[in-house]
């Protein structure tokens, strides 16, 4: 059942009282997401592989374009215009003169970077412009919504099988050495300030009559994000700007939509009437020119974010060549929205989600009697829903011996309770 099937559902149980349609969604969303806390549940798992980057050095051979300098003192780093490496280089490690900083700021150009606090080194003149600056690539951006790691493995380009990655406590890879690189041996999760958000909206966007697959007359909207291209951490949405179809229009025209300094964009879009984002182009530009959009709501892709990426995983030691890290996740639940959203669990167990909506909505109005019945239904039926959960029966554990085997539990994939405390921060 979708969303607007289980509002309908829910106010048939309460024929007597007659609530809107948002304390409707409110008490089914209140049900779904303590449904979803209850435990680590198997279709709260997901998959996901990233890749990694070697680390670049840059360092200068003179003066301008192609001149590297640093200034003890200074937080300020100075590249020629031939020396900026290519997305992305803020908010990453940097090595100078046998010392690590962070780049927290740059200028528009890219010429111009601001670490974390001053450089405490040998200086190197704009005139001599013979420094040299390693950038390190030695994190992971984890998908929006992930609230642990089970299992990390490494891949490289050259084998098929998986290599374990140990997973350590932050405090325990605060304590590695920053210059070390090679093959990923370890991997610890910690929470990071998010990367910058855009600040503008998208410009005003025009609309025509063509080959569209557009609504006409509808009203759409439009966001975009900032992506970082190395680590894949991706900023919350800009704020939205919408136009408004012809009678006649199934086509729109957006401005040129440029990313700061040096992300990538991602835009997205709104179905007809909606409000949700949904991705609408993702080619890693940095600048997206004059995009004519006639793409039908079929064909809107994933779900835009509703925040910016905090949860990122620390390799040790940096990767000195590309590998793909293979995650298995355990996500966080999104509440539903739009009306033809579904719960992630099977379309057998609505009926334990309308129990709890209806047990919330007696509790409200003071109806304890009824809401006590109701609350009985809905913890007898999550209980039903802990021992059915994705069980294999094949790898089910037999303990006893002769006619007194009793069955135990499930694997480590299907257990209740998996240790994750050396993932997170």
């Amino acid at each position: 059942m979708n969303l607007s099937e289980l509002r309908t559902a829910l106010q048939e149980r309460r024929e007597d009282y007659s609530a809107s349609d948002a304390k409707l969604n409110r008490r089914i969303n209140q049900a779904y997401l303590d449904i979803c806390s209850r435990r680590k549940w198997g279709w709260l798992r997901r998959e996901y592989t990233a890749n990694t980057y070697q680390s670049t050095t840059v360092t200068g051979t003179g003066a301008a374009p192609n001149n590297v300098h640093y200034t003890n003192g200074s937080n300020k780093v100075g590249l020629g215009a031939n020396k900026v490496p290519g997305p992305t280089v803020l908010g990453k490690r940097v090595l100078i003169d046998s010392a690590f900083y962070t780049v927290i700021d740059m200028d528009s150009n890219g010429e111009g970077l601001y670490l974390d606090r001053p450089f405490t080194g040998t200086s190197v003149s704009a005139s001599d412009g013979t420094g040299t600056i390693k950038f390190v690539y030695d994190e992971v951006a984890l998908p929006l919504g992930t609230e642990s790691v089970i299992e990390a493995a490494l891949f490289t380009g050259s084998t098929s099988y998986a290599l374990n990655l140990e997973a350590i406590q932050p405090a325990t890879m605060a304590m590695r050495d920053k210059d070390v690189s090679g093959q990923p041996t370890a991997c610890s999760v910690m929470e990071k300030k998010p990367i910058y958000r855009p600040r503008t909206k998208i410009g005003a966007i025009t609309s025509a009559a063509g080959s569209g697959g557009l609504t006409t007359g509808a009203t759409y909207k439009y966001w975009y994000s900032f992506y970082d291209k190395k680590c894949g951490a991706e900023s919350a949405l800009s704020e939205y700007t919408s136009v408004t179809l012809g009678a006649t229009h199934n086509t729109v025209t957006l401005p040129n939509v440029s990313a700061r300094k040096d992300y990538v964009v991602r835009l997205y879009r709104s179905t007809a009437n909606g409000s949700i984002p949904y991705l609408l182009r993702d080619q890693l530009e940095e600048t997206v020119v004059a995009l004519n959009d006639t793409e039908s709501d079929e064909y809107l892709g994933t779900r835009g974010p509703d925040s910016a990426s905090t949860m990122f995983m620390t390799l040790y030691p940096y990767p000195d060549s590309t590998y793909q890290v293979h995650m298995l996740l355990m996500m966080e639940a999104l509440k539903l929205d739009d009306d033809n959203d579904r719960p992630m669990f099977d379309s057998g167990y609505s009926t334990v989600l309308l129990d709890g909506a209806e047990m919330l909505m007696l509790n409200a109005e003071d109806e304890q009697s009824r809401a006590s019945a109701a609350q009985r239904r809905y913890e007898a039926g999550i209980q039903r829903m802990i021992m059915q959960d994705r069980l294999n029966f094949q790898q089910r554990v037999l303990i006893g011996r002769g006619n007194r085997r009793v069955v135990g539990k499930g694997t480590w994939l299907y257990a209740s309770g998996l240790d994750d405390s050396n993932f997170r921060a």
